[in-house]
């Protein structure tokens, strides 16, 4: 829910099962599971990195080049009703071709209650900035042979609040959820594909550090499940969560419990209240940084 004022914001994120090449099949399962979310009061969902495809960057470049979708099309045309048909805001991980450039992206779609854009040109209100090379075992994954990075962060309006979202790896860098406080976020959305090579406790500790040292609530979204594809072997260990403004994890679901909806509501005031309380963020020798901007 989203209250008169503005205040409360009931959000969730989608842990889902593995991704398999029937992509028709994911779409359905994710369509499912937002429906679910929204039955039960979430008003912004998000759902995992990369969600109707299996994570494919350990394969050869560009032979998946044709699950690629551009962000105006049947594809957002799809997700877009849904968000309407649930009067909720959904935030889309996708495959993308920008076809004005020719290039591949790991973005993120975003569409409101109404099923409008959240971005006035209806693009992509993300896309990943850094892209991971490695993993073990061979052959693991070189993300530069099948995305272009991309070149800006931004942040998105659902009714009073502000949004950002960091792809997977770029959930490593503090100069990002800098960036996105110093830009206005209230809350910052995480999807994930794989574990990154972490245990579960880190992975959730990580973000719960990054909420607490710049006053953001964090809304992460995984897969549960190990993904196959080619000779690759993606370990998706689930942990979706949602993480209060000081660091406090309001709700978690392991990768033991499967695919599901883990849900919350976040406040306005309370991150308020946070802020003061935790001035991390204004009590920062910016003059000794040489980034001045944030």
């Amino acid at each position: 829910m989203i209250d008169d004022s503005g205040d409360v914001l009931r959000v969730a994120a989608i842990q889902s099962p593995p991704s398999t090449t029937d992509l028709a099949r994911n779409e359905a399962l994710a369509f499912d599971a937002v429906r679910r979310a929204a039955d039960a009061g979430a008003r912004l969902i998000a759902l995992p990195e990369l969600v109707t495809v299996p994570y494919f960057a350990g394969s050869p470049a560009g032979r998946y080049r044709g699950w690629a979708q551009p962000a105006h099309g049947a594809f957002a045309d799809r997700w877009a009703a849904l968000a309407k048909e649930c009067g909720a805001a959904l935030v889309v991980p996708f495959y993308e071709h920008d076809p004005a450039s020719g290039c591949f992206h790991n973005a993120v779609l975003g569409f409101d209650a109404n099923g409008a854009p959240l971005r006035d040109d209806g693009g992509a209100i993300a896309r990943k900035l850094h892209l991971p090379v490695g993993g073990e075992p061979p052959p693991g994954f070189d993300e530069p042979a099948h995305f272009t990075p991309g070149s800006a962060l931004h942040v998105v309006r659902v009714g009073a609040w502000r949004i950002g979202v960091l792809v997977c790896y770029d959930r490593r860098f503090p100069e990002c959820w800098r960036a996105l406080r110093a830009t206005g976020a209230d809350l910052v959305i995480v999807p994930v594909a794989g574990s990154g090579g972490d245990d579960m406790d880190f992975f959730v500790g990580e973000m719960r550090t990054h909420a607490r040292e710049n006053g953001l609530a964090v809304l992460c979204a995984n897969k549960a499940g190990d993904e196959f594809l080619d000779d690759a072997r993606i370990d998706n260990f689930g942990e979706s969560c949602v993480i209060a403004a000081d660091g406090a994890v309001l709700a978690r679901r392991s990768g033991a419990a499967g695919a599901g909806v883990v849900s919350a509501s976040l406040s306005h005031a309370e991150i308020a209240r946070t802020r003061e309380r935790l001035p991390y963020f204004l009590h920062r020798r910016t003059d000794l940084y040489g980034t001045p901007s944030f």
